[in-house]
């Protein structure tokens, strides 16, 4: 997948927003995308800069809090930095129960396995 403006920001949030330093954040983001980007790092460095140097602005991304494993809000050095997003982010339901279609999943997911079974016992005949 090509890193994108809306990407790379949600990166650069998450980093900055967690205090990890741009030039550890680049490395980082390169390793991770098997590919050496100077649009990355440009995009980095610049939003690092700007959320550096316009302290007074607030909300300027949303980002995870490692440490209270929360969304925050990335706002201006005199401003409060530890303002939570809200409503608070929720984490999106998976599994089978919240489809509305449990039952369904579960019989099909049944046959295919049960297909399977017998299609790898008659093969090892």
């Amino acid at each position: 997948m090509q890193p994108n403006t809306i990407s790379v920001k949600k990166i650069v949030a998450f980093m900055y927003g967690n205090v990890v330093p741009v030039e550890g954040a680049i490395v980082w983001f390169n390793a991770c995308v098997g590919l050496e980007s100077y649009y990355v790092s440009c995009a980095m460095n610049d939003l690092y800069s700007m959320w550096d140097n316009n302290p007074h602005r607030a909300h300027k991304a949303e980002y995870f809090c490692k440490s209270l494993k929360r969304w925050k809000w990335i706002n201006g050095n005199p401003l409060n930095q530890h303002e939570a997003v809200w409503p608070e982010i929720t984490v999106m339901q998976f599994g089978t129960e919240n489809t509305g279609c449990k039952q369904i999943i579960r019989t099909t997911v049944e046959h295919v396995r049960l297909c399977t079974a017998m299609s790898s016992n008659l093969q090892t005949q």
